[in-house]
């Protein structure tokens, strides 16, 4: 079973937050009250996410987080692999070395190939794409 990280559905709703604070920004405290998320663990989360180049902080009375570029340019690859490094299906899809079977596996191009998938999924869906999906639902 496939299972999308308590990390990473965090820093996703964490980015959507910011993305709406626009140029103003928002502080993690806002963000966690908002999100109902523990405010040390989404500091740890957004903190991932600056390291990464994807958020900027700034201190102060009006500081927070705000994006470090356009929605539209920051794909959703970037922003899973900012919190949980590469995504394999399965271990060996990105080992470089594959699996102690090698050539004799064969269910390895079915792993592969969904690898790929996923990752071109996840490269062309950005940001401002899954907050333009989540108006169109709440629309309806």
């Amino acid at each position: 079973m496939f299972n999308v990280s308590t990390k990473t559905q965090y820093g996703l709703r964490a980015m959507v937050r910011i993305s709406q604070a626009g140029e103003d920004g928002v502080c993690v405290a806002d963000i966690a009250q908002l999100e109902g998320i523990s405010p040390k663990y989404l500091e740890g989360i957004v903190a991932n996410l600056r390291s990464s180049g994807l958020v900027l902080s700034q201190r102060g009375k009006n500081g927070g987080y705000r994006l470090a570029r356009q929605a539209q340019n920051i794909s959703m690859l970037e922003l899973i692999t900012a919190l949980e490094g590469s995504i394999t299906p399965v271990a060996c899809c990105d080992s470089g070395q594959g699996c102690s079977k090698s050539q004799a596996c064969m269910p390895s191009r079915f792993w592969n190939g969904l690898k790929e998938r996923i990752d071109d999924f996840l490269s062309t869906t950005s940001l401002a794409d899954v907050q333009a999906m989540n108006e169109v639902s709440r629309s309806h």
